[in-house]
């Protein structure tokens, strides 16, 4: 009984099959279109070792306004950012109570120089008189010593007209050269007190970058030399030509904790392009060498990692992980992970995978592009 059961359920099975298997309605797997891809050849090239230092932007001049005298801010006719010229006023600073003094002083004077004036003509007329033995010695003596008191009596009064001068003049901050208002630390109505910094005014037609350099790399520098400067925030040399400026000082001694030397590199900055506080970097060239450079554009990241699609002979795409050198004027330095006369992928990559098929279009070598 229990083979009867199992001879009807093979035969069941059987039917099922061929039924399944007959006839031609199949699905049959549609052929993918390969992707069209542009490709360079990568080739090794010289490259120029460059040694790179940032630094900061700081002005040719800078000078922090300050009074020697207590008062209340009067006037500051500028603003921040205005361009201003040597002895330009900058500051008043409230000098009634001076003014009057020096009033006060002049009147003085005035009084003392009466006085003196007498006084001389008393003192030719007594001399006279002596001479003649119309007058005593004591009378002589007398007239002297009054005549010497008026004289000190006039020179102090002009010694404080000095002095009241010198405070009004410390009411007044005048521009100590041509530059510009980097920064207002009072504004009017505040009170100013001695030593405290009002205006600072920086002197940008030149600028000097301080830059850090290494140990290691000092001695390929020296005074004078020409180097290459790149502030990217003023777009300077980010179209592949920095400005060029030139070490002004080495500061001879290293930090002791960084175990890196000071140096300033002046350019001109005439037009104002650059600003005082961004970053810069500093460049010179080396010696060159070989390296293999693709275009930029060949090169993606996915997370931490950076790779690239090469072609192989099968016409198929093959992911390759690599680790990048420098970027330079649209090329990027390969140091592994790639091979001379590869084809690489430039355009075509958003939706690439790998090994998909592809249809590559040769453009030109990766020297040529770079160029």
């Amino acid at each position: 009984m229990i083979q009867l059961k199992f001879k009807r359920f093979a035969m069941a099975v059987v039917g099922i099959t061929a039924l399944g298997c007959s006839g031609n309605d199949a699905p049959q797997s549609e052929a993918v279109a390969p992707v069209a891809v542009t490709t360079v050849t990568a080739t090794v090239q010289q490259l120029e070792n460059q040694l790179t230092f940032a630094g900061t932007v700081e002005p040719i001049e800078r000078a922090r306004l300050a009074t020697r005298i207590m008062g209340w801010v009067d006037a500051i006719p500028f603003a921040e950012g205005s361009r201003v010229q040597k002895g330009a006023m900058l500051v008043k600073l409230r000098s009634k109570d001076i003014e009057a003094k020096r009033a006060q002083v002049e009147a003085s004077i005035i009084e003392a120089t009466a006085h003196f004036d007498n006084m001389q003509k008393n003192l030719q007329r007594v001399e006279s008189l002596f001479a003649k033995k119309a007058a005593t010695q004591k009378e002589l003596d007398d007239i002297r010593t009054a005549f010497a008191s008026a004289q000190s009596r006039k020179q102090a009064a002009e010694e404080m007209k000095a002095e009241v001068e010198e405070m009004l003049s410390y009411t007044e901050l005048r521009a100590p050269f041509n530059g510009v208002i980097a920064r207002k630390m009072l504004e009017v109505g505040d009170l100013a007190n001695p030593g405290m910094p009002i205006l600072e005014v920086e002197n940008m037609d030149k600028i000097k970058i301080v830059a850090k350099v290494p140990e290691s790399e000092i001695d390929a520098l020296a005074v004078g030399m020409s180097v290459a400067v790149n502030v990217k925030a003023a777009e300077v040399g980010t179209d592949g030509k920095a400005v060029t400026g030139k070490i002004e000082r080495m500061v001879p001694a290293a930090d002791p904790m960084s175990r890196q030397f000071e140096i300033h590199v002046i350019v001109d900055n005439r037009e104002h392009q650059i600003k005082s506080g961004m970053f810069a970097r500093v460049a010179i060239g080396g010696a060159e060498s070989q390296t293999l450079l693709v275009p930029e554009a060949a090169v993606f990241r996915r997370g931490q990692l950076q790779g690239l699609f090469v072609v192989d002979s099968e016409n198929r795409a093959r992911l390759r992980w690599v680790r990048t050198g420098v970027r330079e004027n649209g090329s990027v330095e390969i140091l592994s992970g790639l091979n001379a006369g590869e084809q690489v992928v430039t355009e075509g990559i958003e939706t690439l995978l790998d090994g998909q098929k592809v249809s590559p279009s040769p453009t030109t070598s990766s020297a040529e592009v770079t160029q």
